[in-house]
């Protein structure tokens, strides 16, 4: 009985066949002072940008701000003007002449427009007046021709 010494050649033996190309290392060579001073800059820009957002939203509140004392200052004129007029309106000295000068046109034209209704109908009163007999005379004889059928 002989005991095989080299069981371990037998075993790498086995895998003799297989091709395995060699790992090149493809990470690149990196100078870290050059990195450190890349990383340094792209903060720096960061901070520019932050700093020119806060500048833009900061001018946008003061814009807003201005804004929003404009429209209070209209809506203040447009009340105090309500309130004039209102003490026009109570006082009775408040007359609207645009108001007061549609309402007199819409009345004129309403009346004109019935003016010409009733006498279109008037008219067509007077044709069937005239023209009844004949009329009356065409029923009878409408009348007669269906009796005698």
């Amino acid at each position: 009985m002989e005991t095989n010494s080299r069981p371990e050649k037998e075993v790498s033996t086995s895998k003799q066949g297989q091709y395995r190309p060699r790992r090149k290392d493809t990470t690149p060579k990196v100078n870290p002072q050059l990195a450190v001073e890349l990383v340094y800059q792209e903060l720096k820009r960061v901070e520019a940008y932050t700093k020119r957002i806060e500048d833009a939203t900061s001018k946008k509140v003061q814009i807003d701000g201005e804004s929003l004392e404009s429209a209070e200052k209209c809506l203040k004129n447009v009340l105090a003007d309500f309130e004039r007029q209102g003490n026009r309106m109570k006082s009775g000295g408040y007359v609207d002449k645009r108001v007061s000068f549609y309402s007199i046109l819409c009345v004129v034209i309403s009346l004109l427009f019935a003016c010409l209704m009733c006498y279109l109908w008037v008219d067509a009163a007077k044709d069937r007046d005239n023209y009844k007999r004949y009329y009356e005379y065409y029923q009878e004889q409408a009348i007669e021709q269906k009796g005698n059928k």
